[in-house]
């Protein structure tokens, strides 16, 4: 098994499971049942490729995307996860790819007093904090909120002390990036909008660095485990498509597995619909060949 559910003290459970059902359930009976975004994908979707589906959504609805997921995430906990994984492991020179409208750059470590004050007493800050970002996203609207949000970043009050980057590209083809370039590689809730989630997780191998290099991930999909919840994750699975262009039913497990990538620990949330993943790229792997090329595209 890739996941095991996380472990929780009985009193804990006793203390908090029904706030808890109650959030969970009370957001997939939203996801479902709220109507769609002005501009919403009502392409055939036996015609249409998923990844153009999911792309030509996120384009019409890029503006008003943060707006409409805030208070979906605020429930769900999903910025204290966010928090957690990127606030506590991402490192050195970062790509973080399917990067959206750049919901995470607020959780990002630049600068040194960023850091907890003990790695800064220990005179190791500048090893935990992120020197460069690359953020890599193919929607090209949804691109352009995230250099506004990068720009916003900048005209801050405390300098930013790392360069950060935004790139147009498909995660499944990141030949722009050469072997081992990164210390860091984030996704998260990408491998739902992929037309090949395998080959996406092949790619971030390719450019993640072996030893010390990492794979976060945090993604939504099947629980494996509770029947009832992957038949709603089922029944729902042509909504949501049309609302967010992502294919929330996906084995994740099934998906890692396929990839090979070496998962170090993962933790599930949400009765098991939702994982974050701490990873390493595969010892050997069967990723695409070496790519010669350097790393470029647009630039904020």
């Amino acid at each position: 098994e890739i996941c095991g559910m996380s472990k929780i003290s009985l009193r804990h459970v006793g203390a908090g499971i029904a706030v808890y059902t109650s959030a969970v359930g009370l957001s997939l009976a939203y996801f479902k049942s709220r109507p769609a975004p002005p501009g919403s994908c009502s392409c055939n979707a036996e015609k249409v490729p998923f990844a153009k589906r999911s792309t030509e959504q996120y384009d019409k609805i890029a503006r008003v995307y943060d707006s409409k997921i805030s208070m979906d995430e605020s429930v769900m906990g999903i910025g204290f996860l966010r928090s957690h994984l990127i606030g506590t492991a991402a490192r050195g020179r970062v790509l973080e790819v399917a990067a959206g409208t750049g919901r995470n750059l607020d959780f990002y470590k630049f600068r040194e007093s960023d850091l907890p004050w003990w790695l800064r007493l220990l005179g190791t800050a500048a090893e935990g904090r992120v020197t460069d970002l690359v953020l890599c996203e193919k929607s090209q609207s949804m691109a352009e909120v995230v250099r506004e949000k990068v720009a916003r970043l900048r005209r801050a009050p405390s300098a930013l002390d790392s360069e950060i980057r935004v790139d147009v590209a498909d995660c499944t083809d990141l030949r722009k990036y050469p072997d081992e370039t990164f210390d860091t590689v984030i996704d998260t809730f990408g491998l739902c909008s992929f037309d090949d989630p395998v080959a996406a997780l092949k790619e971030m191998q390719r450019v993640c660095k072996k030893d010390r290099g990492r794979i976060l991930l945090i993604e939504h999909g099947r629980t494996n485990q509770w029947s009832w919840l992957d038949r709603v994750l089922d029944d729902g699975k042509d909504k949501h498509i049309e609302l967010w262009g992502c294919e929330w039913n996906r084995d994740i497990d099934q998906i890692i597995r396929d990839s090979k990538l070496e998962v170090e620990w993962c933790d599930k949330w949400h009765f098991g619909t939702t994982r974050v993943i701490s990873a390493r790229r595969a010892a050997t792997t069967e990723n695409a060949p070496k790519r010669p090329g350097t790393a470029g595209g647009a630039s904020t």
